[in-house]
């Protein structure tokens, strides 16, 4: 009996033990071929640069003039990224998203903006403080680097990745780069629209364009319709029921960021705004998801067509 008590809890050990064992080899015959492909990608394109110690491959293109960042400081960059077949799988430019057949209208396309510590890539990381403001590079990206055993997307597991980045601007005070942003945009929206600009205590910016005919302000736990249309300071959408159904909320519910409700309590109904909202009314240091970093005023075109 002992004897069959001792089998019936070795054998699944075995089990688990052969398991590990294959999938062990599986990863070491994987990681084999990446690096064997990525030699040969090496080689023929005649790129005989040693590779850092962490085992990235690092060739500037363009030295550039400015200050390197630090692994805290905020960048401005744009890239577009390959596998070691030259398969575009990512990019900053929506031309080249699709004419390589990947644009998604869930991006928002253009330079990023982001702490160099909150890019997900490793060797991105690392190449990034490599570079210089102005400065353009190649990097060579293993999958240790990169996604590792993980399958992203159309990458499979233990793909290296090509990046050709541009590293536009270095940041070392966000909040103050936010305010130099606002004020760049309101004074060339003034100049352009002569339209009045109200900065109010909180620091939201009210400009009306079409003033309503109601003859009352939405007020706590009024239910408001709205249409609106959300964008960067340099005119991306990253939002916008226009064309769809209205957004409706009660007022003092928290449906919503406190800069936008705030510029829906100093409308009447059928009037037309436009609101700059600072991240401090926004989505603050963190940002929200892909779409929106942190430090990111924002614009809003908003209607307001009902209260009740």
């Amino acid at each position: 009996m002992t004897r069959i008590k001792v089998l019936k809890y070795f054998v699944p050990v075995l089990i688990l033990f052969f398991a590990f064992s294959c999938d062990s080899d599986s990863d070491h015959l994987q990681k084999e071929k990446e690096m064997r492909l990525l030699q040969q990608y090496l080689e023929a394109r005649n790129i005989t640069v040693e590779p850092e110690s962490s085992g990235l491959y690092f060739i500037s293109v363009d030295e550039g003039t400015g200050g390197k960042p630090e692994r805290n400081h905020w960048v401005i960059f744009r890239y577009t990224a390959k596998t070691i077949n030259d398969n575009v799988f990512d990019t900053t430019d929506e031309t080249v998203a699709r004419i390589n057949n990947i644009y998604s209208s869930s991006v928002i396309y253009g330079d990023k903006r982001m702490m160099i510590e909150s890019v997900n890539i490793a060797g991105v990381r690392e190449g990034l403080t490599m570079m210089k403001e102005g400065g353009i590079a190649k990097l060579i990206i293993p999958s240790h680097l990169g996604y590792g055993s993980s399958r992203v997307g159309i990458l499979p597991p233990y793909s290296s990745l090509i990046y050709d980045i541009e590293l536009i601007k270095v940041i070392t005070d966000p909040a103050a780069y936010e305010k130099e942003i606002i004020e760049k945009y309101i004074a060339m929206y003034a100049d352009s629209t002569h339209l009045e600009v109200k900065e109010m205590e909180s620091g939201l910016f009210y400009i009306e364009i079409t003033e309503g005919t109601g003859d009352k302000f939405p007020e706590e736990d009024d239910y408001v319709s709205v249409y609106y249309k959300g964008t960067l300071t340099d005119g991306r959408v990253f939002d916008s029921n226009i064309g769809g159904p209205s957004f409706d909320f009660t007022i003092g519910a928290g449906r919503t960021i406190m800069g936008f409700e705030e510029g829906i309590r100093l409308m009447k109904t059928e009037g037309k705004s436009r609101l700059v909202v600072p991240s401090s009314l926004g989505y603050g240091a963190v940002g929200s998801g892909d779409l929106i970093p942190g430090f990111t005023p924002l614009v809003f075109d908003v209607e307001l067509t009902d209260i009740r």
